[in-house]
């Protein structure tokens, strides 16, 4: 149960980490293309409304041995996305995506365009505005898109299992554990893991009232 709780955090922690880069990035990209912007979006948001099942079918059918891409990556890198951590890694990327890109959105389109229209008078950079404007300004919100993203990717298990597989100390994730245990009979490991993943999802849910308190 440790491992799974290590693995897990450590799928949430890279999840966060690259949907945190990969949205900032995206909203200002296409923050002036809006037909595009519009078609972006609705392909990030997509995954919120399909079952998790479903998403780690496509990830089979686009990045399996026998796809295009799975062939690539196989012959030049030795690699597969199926059964590894990295594919875990892949779909809590894919399911916390739109959470956390929709936060900072929302974060920066409510910012006062005065702050952001002085900044440009004062010809400050893109990236500095981002730093000194954009981020300290919508912190509160994109916290609480993180926390949420958190335990959105925390607590994957459709797509995870499909794409990743359920392998003790490699791609089982807590969640995971628990179906294996309660698969199993061994309803003693699973009420521990059950007792887990409440205090889990008790902390990002009392994080995420907190700061969205601060915030009203």
């Amino acid at each position: 149960m440790i491992h799974a709780l290590k693995l897990s955090l450590s799928i949430v922690t890279v999840a966060i980490l690259f949907n945190l880069f990969f949205s900032i990035s995206l909203y200002f990209i296409f923050e002036k293309k809006r037909r595009l912007k519009k078609l972006v979006e609705f392909l990030l948001t997509l995954p919120i409304f399909l079952p998790p099942s479903v998403i780690g079918y496509m990830l089979i059918m686009g990045l399996g041995i026998n796809s295009f891409i799975g062939k690539l990556f196989f012959k030049y890198l030795n690699f597969r996305f199926i059964f590894s951590f990295q594919g875990a890694c892949l779909a809590a990327i894919i399911v916390s995506l739109p959470i956390l890109y929709q936060g900072i959105k929302v974060a920066f389109e409510t910012i006062d365009k005065a702050y952001i229209e002085t900044a440009q008078c004062l010809g400050v950079s893109k990236l500095n505005m981002i730093k000194y404007v954009y981020l300290p300004l919508g912190y509160r919100k994109i916290l609480s898109a993180i926390i949420l993203s958190m335990g959105r990717a925390f607590g994957e298990f459709g797509a995870t299992i499909l794409i990743a597989g359920n392998i003790p100390g490699k791609t089982a994730t807590l969640p995971l554990a628990l179906y294996s245990a309660i698969e199993s009979g061994d309803y003693l490991t699973a009420n521990q893991i059950l007792v887990v993943l409440l205090i889990f999802s008790g902390i990002f849910l009392s994080l995420y009232i907190l700061v969205t308190k601060k915030e009203s």
